[in-house]
């Protein structure tokens, strides 16, 4: 696996995970029979805030993450693609993937999941941010030397936001 880290990874998800720390994980989900909306916002302490109202994306999100801690990133990412069945625009679900693709040394998957995260990620600075990084390192592995350079100035924008 490539290391690779963020300047602070836990505290990007300390919110999210404070929030899901209460959930029961489900190994086959069952779908609700409509989504419901969610939201996901940057705080000032460089934190994402994400709430929903929906239990089973909370669950989804809390078994992906079990399942990342315990080494399995293939099951993680299956709970987060369950979870895009549900709430496909979920730019932090896209996110996280994109992440796992890239421990896994997935960079074109990796890139592509940061991408689409971006498409629905919507004014949030913190998770453009974090996708760039993403997609940079990406670009990197990849050899793409022009799309590192473009990337790069797309992380920078957002570190002096």
């Amino acid at each position: 696996m490539t290391s690779w880290s963020f300047k602070n990874p836990g505290l990007v998800f300390s919110s999210l995970l404070a929030v899901l720390s209460g959930c029961q994980t489900v190994s086959e989900p069952v779908l609700p029979k409509t989504p419901q909306a969610i939201a996901v916002q940057a705080e000032l302490d460089g934190s994402i805030r994400y709430d929903t109202d929906d239990q089973r994306l909370a669950e989804l999100w809390a078994a992906s993450e079990d399942a990342r801690r315990n080494g399995d990133d293939s099951r993680a990412i299956e709970f987060l693609y369950q979870g895009l069945d549900i709430s496909p625009q979920n730019s932090l679900f896209w996110s996280r993937a994109a992440e796992l693709q890239l421990d896994n040394d997935q960079a074109l998957m990796a890139e592509n999941l940061a991408l689409k995260s971006n498409n629905f990620a919507g004014d949030n600075p913190v998770l453009l941010h974090r996708n760039w990084l993403i997609i940079e390192h990406a670009r990197s592995l990849r050899g793409d030397l022009l799309g590192v350079r473009s990337a790069r100035k797309r992380v920078q924008q957002f570190e002096y936001q």
